[in-house]
């Protein structure tokens, strides 16, 4: 009996799994397995190849169905079923539960026993057995916060020698929804101070990260049909109103940003610490003793300066009260088309 892999997140709509390598409410293209062990053999498989597209569903989400429709069971409930009946086997997901918005957690195995790190106990933290207590978890954007804790961990000798027989060597940062390591102590770097970044711009770095390989990809020749109708061509101009371009303005603008409060608190400045200057010189000083026609050039070309950064920070108030930033850089790196990668399907084309 064939059998299909099925998503229903909390609004109860099914999202089939496709020939494709995406979910589809769709009714056709569903990928059929020809037996339940293959599925979940299969399944820890697609997580690591399409983590993009797993990333944001929960494993206690995902169901068997039968080629009729007909649900045949939690993929959970049954893998820990075959997993029970074969413990050598492959098949693994996470062995540690998360909350929803978990991605990543620091993992240490001694005498091939696993200890996860927790936070909470004792001056640095400590590593707990699953179930022992309250594992740290990070969110999909504060992978630079786990990899550098656990830099940190490897590096204090009075940490280590809380967990008898714990090495450097056996932490690891994982991705607790495939299970894989995503760092190790082999990419150990020199310590050096961090750069504090807002979540907004972490964000924006990874959709810097993922367009611009789109944009490079994509550069290259139009299909053409020559027995297609032949249409009026549209007048777009496509040099000066390119996608990378228009990304490259987005970018500068979400940066620009990025210096709102700085702008704000300098205005600030001007306004009342050099302007009192000012204003204290013209009260207080003997005004035969004063340079007239210098002041009032310097005066003028505070004004000039403070005129520049006023204007700089309407823009930037109205623009960042306006927008989203966030949700439009979290739209961008969800968009399935920016982040294709295009292989030929048919040997002889790709030749």
């Amino acid at each position: 009996m064939p059998y299909q892999l099925v998503y229903l997140p909390k609004s109860g709509n099914k999202n089939y799994w496709t020939t494709n390598s995406n979910f589809t409410h769709k009714p056709a293209n569903h990928l059929s397995w020809d037996n339940l062990a293959q599925l979940i053999a299969d399944f820890p498989v697609l997580k690591a190849q399409y983590p993009t597209i797993f990333n944001n569903r929960r494993d206690d989400r995902f169901y068997v169905y039968d080629d009729d429709g007909k649900m045949v069971g939690n993929l959970i409930e049954k893998l820990d079923t075959l997993s029970a009946e074969h413990p050598q086997s492959a098949w693994q997901l996470s062995t540690i539960k998360y909350p929803p918005k978990a991605h990543y957690a620091i993992r240490a195995t001694v005498a091939e026993q696993e200890y996860y790190y927790n936070s909470s106990k004792g001056k640095n933290g400590s590593f707990i057995s699953p179930g022992e207590g309250e594992i740290r978890f990070w969110k999909q954007q504060e992978l630079d916060k786990a990899t550098a804790t656990a830099q940190k961990l490897c590096r204090n000798k009075n940490f280590l020698q809380k967990l008898p027989g714990l090495l450097p060597e056996h932490l690891v940062v994982i991705n607790v929804r495939t299970n894989q390591i995503v760092w190790s102590p082999q990419q150990l770097a020199p310590v050096q101070k961090a750069k504090q970044v807002t979540p907004s711009n972490n964000l924006l770095e990874r959709v810097k990260i993922q367009l611009n390989e789109h944009f490079t990809q994509s550069d290259q020749g139009v299909i053409l049909n020559d027995q297609a109708e032949q249409q009026e061509a549209l007048t777009i101009d496509l040099e000066r109103y390119s996608a990378p371009q228009v990304f490259a303005a987005l970018c500068y603008l979400l940066e620009a940003l990025g210096q709102r409060t700085a702008v704000n608190k300098l205005l600030d400045t001007y306004d009342q610490a050099i302007l009192q200057d000012f204003l204290h010189t013209v009260e207080l000083a003997d005004i035969q003793q004063l340079d007239g026609a210098a002041f009032v050039k310097s005066f003028q070309q505070i004004r000039q300066e403070r005129r520049k950064i006023k204007d700089l920070s309407i823009l930037l108030n109205t623009i960042g009260d306006n927008i989203d930033q966030a949700s439009i850089l979290k739209q961008l790196l969800n968009h399935q088309s920016l982040h294709n990668q295009y292989h030929y399907r048919n040997q002889v084309l790709g030749n």
